[in-house]
């Protein structure tokens, strides 16, 4: 009898985001995760198409990406992570100051051991929306800046490796 593999659905849970309360000497990776309702990653492929003479029908390629993170947040205040966006969109920070260094982690996706594939991405806060009936959230985006690093992430020790990288 052969070998069966049973396909499995990757859980929420499962792409673990990250976000650098520290420096790019010394980084402080603190898990998004208590009060994060929504990361709800949107590559935003950018396609361009061409009608060749030959063909009748255009041929479409994609030629960049546009990435954003679609965020939803329960204002909870005292965890870092939300610390951070909130008092971003609170003072009304622009340009490099609205700038979070961020390591979104597929923890599905093993590289070695405890090392799993990571992106890190420099990500412009865009808060559109601090509201709530009786409990305060926080909508808007997370606009990718420029390309990001592809690596590993340890998550026992929270050290994020560039591909190619050496250590």
């Amino acid at each position: 009898m052969p070998d069966t593999v049973k396909a499995g659905v990757i859980m929420r849970p499962d792409i673990i985001p990250f976000m650098n309360l520290g420096t790019d000497e010394e980084p402080k990776w603190e898990q998004c995760g208590e009060g994060w309702k929504k990361f709800s990653e949107n590559p935003n492929a950018q396609t361009e198409s061409t009608q060749y003479i030959n063909q009748a029908s255009e041929t479409t390629d994609t030629v960049s990406y546009s990435p954003q993170y679609s965020i939803e947040i329960d204002l909870m205040y005292d965890e870092p992570t939300i610390k951070k966006v909130y008092d971003i969109a609170k003072n009304r920070l622009t340009g490099a100051e609205a700038v979070v260094d961020m390591c979104i982690v597929d923890s599905f996706r093993g590289k070695e051991e405890g090392k799993y594939y990571a992106r890190r991405e420099n990500l412009a806060v865009a808060i559109n929306n601090i509201d709530g009936t009786k409990k305060m959230s926080m909508t808007g985006n997370l606009n990718c800046q420029g390309d990001g690093v592809s690596g590993t992430f340890e998550l026992g020790t929270k050290t994020f490796t560039a591909d190619g990288a050496a250590g």
